[in-house]
């Protein structure tokens, strides 16, 4: 078998994935009979998904094609039964605050620097348990727990805008702490939170490089080294799901108020062309 092959192959890699997968949008990076990667989103006309085991082994090869990287997005949903849904801003139940720190294997120091950072102010802010981090190939992302958000307060705000609000705030507060690491190490931080974004799912092969995506919690930031992420010993902390219910309540309030919501969201201006995602549709619906 193929590293791949074997990595997906495992019965702790399924449950994780699955578990992470569940209610998201999923996408994946396939390697063809010719060694190229091929990306897609979508499986016999309907949005590519991880909700079970069975949907998991159902992807691994598909058309010839090998499952080499998966992917899901911070949202997650009602419904994921049709390219509808998941292009429905109503249908987004929770949303995931992620932040993209983007470096190279190289300068990982550097890299968590950033993290702590950031980590740092979120948890002087009260956010604690439902925070976790994920090393992803060349960087890392950190991750608030979608759950972390109390029900009265979504019934308030849309996920959606709370969590791109969120990460665009702390990056302002941050900026300047992290300002010199990011110029030494080439280290960008982006707010990447949008309607259909996907992020590297945990244990998850990298596209290109032959490294896993493991989750740790803030406590063990400063354990962390490029040992942990080898396919043959890779160690990851399953703990990703702990969340406490409301604990990022009250950042999301100040963040909204300070920053607004999803920018997309607050412009509505006439559309001379037809919107992208209404034009996938229709091009999937034909016979």
């Amino acid at each position: 078998m193929s590293l791949a092959e074997e990595h997906y192959s495992r019965v702790d890699v399924k449950k994780e994935i699955v578990d992470f997968c569940k209610g998201r949008w999923v996408a994946a990076h396939y390697i063809d009979s010719e060694g190229k990667l091929v990306f897609r989103r979508y499986l016999r006309r309907k949005p590519l998904r991880i909700n079970s085991p069975e949907e998991f082994s159902g992807i691994i090869n598909l058309r010839g094609n090998v499952l080499r990287s998966i992917y899901a997005t911070a949202n997650l949903y009602w419904k994921t039964e049709s390219i509808e849904e998941v292009y429905d801003l109503s249908n987004i139940r929770r949303c995931s605050p992620v932040w993209d720190i983007d470096g190279t294997l190289s300068n990982w120091k550097a890299t968590l620097e950033v993290a702590r950072e950031i980590g740092a102010f979120l948890n002087d802010r009260g956010v604690e348990k439902s925070l976790f981090f994920k090393w992803s190939g060349n960087g890392c992302h950190i991750h608030i727990h979608e759950e972390a958000f109390s029900d009265d307060l979504l019934r308030r705000y849309h996920p959606l805008d709370l969590a791109y609000a969120i990460v665009e705030y702390v990056n302002s507060k941050t900026s300047q702490r992290v300002r010199e690491t990011l110029l030494k190490g080439r280290i960008t931080v982006e707010n990447k939170v949008d309607p259909t974004r996907v992020f590297t799912c945990p244990l998850s092969l990298h596209r290109e490089l032959n490294v896993v995506c493991i989750c740790f919690k803030p406590t063990r930031l400063l354990e962390f080294t490029p040992e942990w992420i080898r396919p043959s010993s890779f160690q990851h902390d399953p703990s990703w799901r702990e969340f406490v219910k409301g604990e990022a309540d009250e950042i999301a309030e100040d963040a909204y108020k300070t920053v607004g919501g999803y920018p997309l969201r607050r412009r509505r201006r006439r559309r001379r062309t037809v919107p992208l995602d209404k034009q996938i549709v229709k091009w999937l619906q034909k016979d």
